[in-house]
């Protein structure tokens, strides 16, 4: 299997519009990136990191209007994500109402659905491109340590898939929190912590 530089970003999107895998840089650490309306894809992400079916994936997307494709939310969870994804551009995966369009892969057989806006534009090129949000899971086999580096993806994977050879990543995974009626709740702690969340909003738990 090739590596590819993140220079060939046609030859990275050909892979993902083909029904296949790729290890990339996301804005937090490497993920494995396939797209999320290809079930076939989605099965092969699961298989590669010998991942439980009973764990969701998460989803990035380009836009809030690609998120409510994805999930139903109100107006001040639009809001709220306007805040987070737009202005602060804080890497934070959030935890919604999952529309019944949704791949049940996806949500791991459940009603909610965790999304994030990543702040790096080779993934919002690569998702506006093919039109559609992307799965990302962490590019590491499940329970083992992420992967921040190419160096590190190479000894999980090998050559199994083909792997963006890029900048090292941030050591930090996405901060995950569910957005609610009764506020904010951070299901895991990543690169913006609880104490950040709360200077802006008092209904954090």
């Amino acid at each position: 299997m090739y590596d590819i530089s993140q220079n060939d970003f046609e030859l990275a999107l050909d892979v993902i519009k083909n029904g296949d895998i790729i290890a990339a840089p996301t804005d937090t650490v490497y993920g494995i990136l396939a797209d999320a309306a290809n079930e076939s894809a989605i099965k092969k992400v699961f298989k590669l990191k010998n991942r439980p079916p009973t764990k969701p994936l998460i989803v990035l997307v380009s836009s809030l209007k690609m998120a409510k494709t994805m999930a139903d939310f109100s107006s001040k969870i639009e809001n709220e994500l306007s805040f987070f994804w737009l202005e602060k551009k804080y890497p934070i995966t959030v935890i919604l109402k999952a529309k019944d369009s949704a791949s049940k892969l996806i949500t791991a057989g459940g009603n909610s659905i965790a999304l994030r806006l990543p702040n790096y534009q080779f993934c919002i090129d690569l998702i506006n491109s093919l039109e559609k949000p992307i799965v990302a899971p962490s590019a590491n086999i499940s329970g083992h340590n992420t992967a921040t580096s190419y160096e590190e993806v190479k000894k999980n994977f090998g050559n199994t898939i083909p792997i963006i050879k890029s900048r090292k990543c941030n050591n930090q995974t996405s901060t995950i929190i569910e957005l609610n009626r009764y506020g904010i709740k951070i299901i895991r702690e990543g690169s913006i912590t609880k104490s950040e969340l709360g200077k802006y909003l008092r209904n954090t738990y």
